[in-house]
């Protein structure tokens, strides 16, 4: 995403030349900028500036703060608010832009990797701290001596030193790394399928109206026959996707993947990701036709295989041995493993030891956009 990241920064360095010439060359300018910062203003102004970037998260009291929500927000303006124009004008265009999705969802899953990477974390964490003024970054009480806490230590995620104030702090600084994926992969399956013209309202919080304001779902499909219906992803929004549906008689569903999707490998606790045979396939068209009859895309006969050592290919079973943060595998419970972490280990069945490389290696299969949901459309 650099390119796409540097050039939105390209714009807010345009307006903020803008801003400061005009603050210093046109006297109006500077009175409406000084009225907005007076004593009986700022506290607002104040107030309205953390809706684009508030140092931390903080859902409840007075002063609330999402930078999580809002560093998504951000990501998803790019490829619903200004990228999708480059798509728009062919089939060809259209393909490279579901491609660019896939990849940068990928690269978003690999953000997470500071939870159980401590080297990257410490190194991101000084990075912002020498890039953001602190009183903004911290604006979060707690925040900084948490920072300087993770600085000094390796905890890893899924131990109990893993304290909820430091899973907050660790999810403010990424752009909801689980959301964020979800509801881009969602986009690109609605507008590839085309079954109606799709109104993302990602980036809508709040819907005015002559009520209290009520908060949309996160896409609208409004077809030929003049039905609409509202889709919401994630199941966990039963209540706001009803008020919607009885303030504006829009019906509503929920979508969401599938539980093969986004899995933390247990092995080396990273997210497991879309292979380039899959990005590929699913951007041209084909992907359909590479499952088999199982819906699987399996490894069998993939030059990119390489005898298991392919990062990309899933195991999804038991394991024995320890995970990432040391504890010991649930060997009566099926997850999903990179298969280069667990090639060499084995698992039992029926008090019998067997081999995860030598007996799965036809079951090996690469992880691909399933929705759940989506077939009511």
């Amino acid at each position: 995403m650099k390119k796409l990241i540097d050039r939105l920064g390209i714009s807010i360095e345009h307006l903020k030349c803008l801003e400061e010439v005009f603050i210093e060359n046109n006297e109006e300018y500077a009175r409406i900028e000084t009225l907005l910062s007076s004593e009986d203003f700022n506290p607002f102004y104040i107030e309205m500036a953390r809706e684009l970037y508030g140092g931390g998260k903080q859902p409840r009291g007075n002063i609330k703060l999402a930078r999580q929500m809002i560093l998504g927000d951000v990501i998803e303006y790019i490829f619903t608010g200004r990228v999708f124009y480059y798509a728009a004008k062919s089939e060809d265009n259209f393909s490279k832009f579901l491609k660019l999705i896939f990849y940068s969802v990928n690269q978003i899953l690999l953000f997470d990797t500071i939870t159980v990477n401590p080297q990257i974390r410490k190194l991101y964490i000084e990075k912002l701290e020498e890039k953001i003024d602190h009183e903004i970054l911290y604006e979060k009480a707690g925040d900084n001596e948490i920072a300087n806490e993770l600085k000094e230590n390796e905890v890893l995620i899924w131990t109990s030193a893993w304290t909820s104030q430091i899973d907050s702090f660790v999810d403010s600084i990424l752009p909801k790394t689980l959301g964020c994926p979800k509801e881009l992969i969602v986009f690109a399956e609605l507008i590839r399928l085309k079954k109606g013209n799709i109104i993302p309202l990602l980036l809508i919080q709040r819907i005015f109206g002559d009520k209290n304001p009520i908060a949309p779902p996160d896409f609208l499909i409004a077809k030929e026959n003049k039905e609409m219906y509202g889709i919401e992803v994630g199941y966990a929004k039963e209540g706001q996707s009803r008020e919607f549906s009885i303030r504006t008689s829009i019906p509503t569903f929920a979508v969401d993947l599938k539980n093969n999707m986004h899995n933390r490998c247990p092995k080396c606790g990273e997210n497991i990701l879309y292979c380039d045979p899959v990005i590929e396939a699913y951007s041209n068209g084909t992907l359909n036709d590479k499952l088999n009859e199982n819906g699987k895309y399996t490894y069998k006969g993939c030059e990119h295989f390489n005898e298991g050592q392919c990062k990309f290919s899933n195991y999804y079973g038991r394991v024995n041995g320890t995970s990432f943060n040391g504890n010991t595998l649930d060997v009566n419970k099926n997850r999903h493993y990179h298969v280069n972490c667990v090639s060499s280990d084995t698992y039992t069945f029926r008090r019998q030891e067997n081999s995860i490389y030598e007996d799965h290696i036809d079951k090996f299969f690469a992880q691909i956009p399933e929705i759940e949901g989506i077939g009511n459309i």
